[in-house]
């Protein structure tokens, strides 16, 4: 691609070979008509004078200064003199003309050289960009949806986990039973959409207690007898507010009220992170044991077969493995309702 310069030599070019040529063709042009001219007024004048003569009351036939030879050639003289001034006039209106024309013409070629200027196409196409950037900023802006925070599940996800879940617990051949769950708080443990959202995909996780033929519908409303459970994310401090029997260390079960610990829900224990298990399993196993409570399930009704073996999900992890691996799903020995 030639370089600015080069382009702007190139129309340089160009734009003299167009005056030379119009000059030319101005020339070519104005030479025969101004020969027509001169002659038709070198024709036509002399007789034209006659009857501005006659007309005056003179006598044109008369030579001037009684006739006489020099007299003769002064009037030939000043005939020569008036065509050559009118052939000057002719050939001076054409000249303009012509220039006006070259005028207009580099004019023309001076603009377009202003239009086909690459930096001020590349400027407005520039601007051009940006103004149709910051107005498709705007219109995502104005359509972008309300953010939903990471882990909260949206109504598709969770009508997939339900179907799945409904599914898996038909599988199952044992009796159906659908919960209705509620959610709150107690202290500052900060929003609990989170919460909720997890304790719906593991209450409804195909490997959880949905083979026991039981499934979890959030109720939204908290309280009342549209929750046949409650799920309380509590402060550590305000678990003994729930029952005596309830620890600051530790989650519990208390009627129908599922009070998980927010620090254990936070960090999980020393004892299963070491054993390999994660804060995101953690939480997990911890709903999973407390509404197996709720279920009819009691603590440590059973535990590994074998050495390293999965735990129970009701064996009392959060305190200790007893040389179990870590698990956070009932096992097949548990898959009962009461």
């Amino acid at each position: 691609m030639p370089s600015f310069a080069e382009w702007c030599k190139a129309m340089f070019r160009r734009c003299r070979m167009t005056c030379v040529a119009v000059f030319r063709a101005a020339r070519t042009l104005i030479s025969p008509v101004v020969s027509r001219i001169a002659t038709y007024f070198s024709t036509r004048m002399p007789a034209a004078i006659s009857r501005i003569t006659v007309a005056l009351g003179g006598h044109p036939e008369a030579a001037p200064d009684g006739g006489r030879p020099d007299a003769a050639r002064k009037s030939r003289s000043k005939e020569s003199h008036r065509v050559y001034v009118i052939r000057r006039s002719v050939a001076l209106l054409l000249v303009a003309a012509a220039t006006a024309m070259v005028i207009v013409l580099i004019s023309s070629v001076v603009n377009g050289l202003q239009a086909q200027d690459p930096a001020t196409r590349i400027q407005e196409r520039s601007a051009a960009s940006s103004e149709r950037i910051r107005q498709g900023a705007v219109i995502l802006k104005q359509a972008a949806p309300s953010p939903r925070a990471e882990g909260v599940l949206s109504e598709g996800q969770r009508s997939a986990i339900m179907v799945k879940a409904q599914e898996v617990a038909r599988r199952s051949g044992k009796t159906l039973h659908g919960y209705h769950y509620c959610v709150s708080s107690t202290g500052d443990v900060g929003d609990i959409k989170v919460f909720e959202s997890t304790v719906f995909k593991t209450l409804n996780s195909s490997l959880g207690w949905p083979r026991a033929g039981a499934t979890f519908s959030y109720a939204a409303s908290s309280g009342g007898s549209a929750c046949d459970m409650t799920l309380i994310l509590a402060q550590a401090s305000a678990m003994k507010s729930f029952s005596d029997g309830c620890s600051e260390e530790y989650s519990c079960r208390v009627g129908n009220d599922v009070i998980i610990n927010a620090d254990r829900w936070t960090s999980g224990t020393p004892d299963w992170l070491k054993a390999g298990g994660s804060v995101e399993r953690y939480r997990r196993l911890v709903i999973n044991h407390e509404v197996g409570h709720r279920l009819g399930h009691l603590d440590n009704e059973a535990s590994c077969t074998v050495a390293g073996g999965a735990a129970p999900v009701m064996q009392q992890q959060s305190v200790s493995l007893r040389g179990c691996s870590p698990n956070e799903w009932p096992l097949d020995s548990e898959l009962w309702i009461a």
